[in-house]
């Protein structure tokens, strides 16, 4: 039976610089879309610091998913604070909830959550909840957060008829913050293998930024204090072979200035390479000309840079604290480490580079499992499940 399902984000398709939600939630419509169900995506015109997506026609989107973009008030505040102000969501959701089956809303805190869990519970319609990682209170700001979970957020999250965790971590958190254990689902995130189809070939990165064959680092990710970029920058130092170069490439949130004062402390700013925020078959050249990925983030429920970069033959390095360790742990292909030791990241990228073919084997072993387990149609088909388990209850 085909379901009427609405997705509420506050980002989609084409904005990269807000990280991993916007990816994941296409390729999960859009999997959806294919098991023949019909998807309306709500969402805002956030693209980046500077620009907007176009409203009216509304952004391209994958086929058979109807896309609304809501224009923000005000686009920094939007990038700056993740005040999403959508301009017309409520009146639009006030008159169209009624008609979908279920709702699935990606994130937490923010207004477009409010306002979607009002009119569901108004019109009593089911809503699953993703946090994807947001539920906890970390990182910056916690005064404002505890302020909207008091008028917000619980009510948002206890309305809920299924809270979707993306691994064993995410679990963890949503039990700390009060979520009832029968309420959670564990269901990872998707990842769009049709990306990786071709395989990036190797090569074209290195000659573009004039990188030689030294042995190359990358870090991939928004630049923010919990992705732990200040961990790589003094892993550097401590690494046996003196000639390794680092691609640093990502979005900067606001700790790109600190990174750079680090390096120039460290005297390794001529062996780094910062090329800003990547998007599409650009990152994944990067990540297959990578020797090998560091992923030291904490706090991370999940993370899709380290099962892109298996995706291209690369070997990964993460911390410990993570669902990216608990996910890298199961598939092979890379090493986990402590969070927030240096030293041990660096003797972990010491281990790759030493036996670059061995690890690249191990990194293409694990990609099979990467396709196994995250690829987008299997875990469309979960989710796809989970909502039958919903609306049959």
């Amino acid at each position: 039976m085909s379901l009427r399902i609405l997705h509420v984000t506050p980002y989609f398709t084409d904005a990269w610089a807000y990280g991993g939600i916007p990816r994941l939630a296409t390729t999960l419509t859009t999997g959806l879309a294919r098991r023949g169900h019909r998807v309306t995506v709500c969402t805002t015109d956030v693209c980046d610091r500077h620009s907007r997506l176009p409203t009216c026609p509304p952004t391209p989107a994958p086929s058979g998913i109807d896309v609304h973009v809501f224009r923000n008030w005000s686009n920094r505040l939007a990038y700056e604070l993740q005040l999403f102000t959508p301009n017309g969501l409520g009146r639009y959701l006030a008159g169209a909830v009624a008609q979908f089956d279920i709702v699935h809303i990606h994130g937490h805190r923010h207004l477009l959550e409010v306002a979607a869990a009002r009119w569901c519970r108004r019109q009593r319609v089911a809503y699953v909840s993703a946090p994807n990682g947001t539920a906890p209170r970390i990182e910056r700001r916690q005064a404002l957060k505890q302020v909207w979970d008091t008028v917000w957020g619980r009510r948002d999250l206890a309305g809920a008829a299924a809270v979707l965790a993306v691994s064993q971590a995410e679990c963890a958190q949503l039990l700390a913050v009060g979520v009832e254990p029968e309420r959670i689902r564990v269901v990872p995130n998707p990842l769009d293998l049709d990306e990786f189809d071709p395989a990036p070939a190797r090569g074209g990165f290195r000659r573009q930024h004039d990188l030689g064959n030294a042995p190359l680092v990358v870090f991939l990710g928004k630049i923010t204090p919990r992705k732990r970029l200040d961990l790589v920058l003094a892993a550097i130092p401590r690494l046996q072979m003196p000639a390794v170069r680092l691609v640093v490439a990502g979005n900067d949130m606001g700790a790109g200035t600190a990174a750079l004062q680090l390096a120039a402390t460290l005297g390794i700013a001529d062996r780094i390479e910062f090329v800003g925020l990547l998007t599409g078959r650009a990152r994944l050249a990067l990540l297959a000309d990578a020797d090998v990925v560091v992923y030291p983030s904490a706090d991370e429920v999940f993370g899709l840079v380290p099962l892109e970069a298996l995706l291209c033959g690369t070997p990964v390095v993460v911390a410990d604290d993570s669902g990216c360790g608990e996910i890298v742990r199961l598939l092979g292909g890379g090493q986990v480490v402590a969070v927030g030791d240096p030293s041990a990241l660096a003797a972990a990228v010491d281990r790759v580079l030493a036996s670059p073919q061995a690890w690249r084997g191990r990194a293409m072993s694990g990609a099979i499992r990467v396709r196994e387990r995250f690829g987008g149609s299997v875990v469309a088909e979960q989710v796809d499940a989970l909502y039958r388990e919903v609306l049959a209850r």
